[in-house]
């Protein structure tokens, strides 16, 4: 099956609550994911709600990384949405968990852009709901 991207939609559960609040830091983990992934940088546009809670997207050249965080519950919403076979949108995921201290990950990959018929492509659910938990850090 020929996709043109992967997209894996990620829920973060038990996140650092100040992890997620605070905008420079969700910044500089979300350009981190990116490397990570091996992609390119574009563009960075974050913003901090009052009284809490960040909004942010790393532009890719090979499509895009966005957050979403609720720090009140410790949970943040990510996608990560690659195309081309020299990125890694699993590696920017995993970055993501154990930047932000996540006790748990829920994700769902999509394989996006297969060619269904001359030129209608549809999208492929390859892996839904794949859990993961991370062991607890203790002091």
């Amino acid at each position: 099956m020929k996709a043109l991207g992967t997209h894996i939609v990620c829920e973060l559960s038990g996140c650092d609550p100040r992890s997620l609040t605070d905008v420079a830091a969700v910044e500089l983990m979300m350009v981190g994911a990116a490397k990570e992934a091996n992609a390119t940088i574009v563009e960075t546009a974050f913003h901090r709600f009052q009284p809490h809670g960040v909004s942010g997207v790393v532009v890719i050249q090979e499509s895009h990384l966005s957050i979403h965080t609720w720090p009140e519950t410790g949970y943040a919403a990510m996608d990560f949405y690659t195309c081309g076979d020299h990125t890694d949108p699993w590696a920017a995921c995993e970055f993501a968990a154990r930047a932000l201290g996540a006790q748990s990950m829920l994700t769902t990959e999509v394989k996006r852009g297969i060619e269904a018929r001359k030129g209608e492509f549809t999208h492929v659910v390859t892996t839904d709901h794949e859990e993961r938990s991370f062991a607890k850090k203790t002091a």
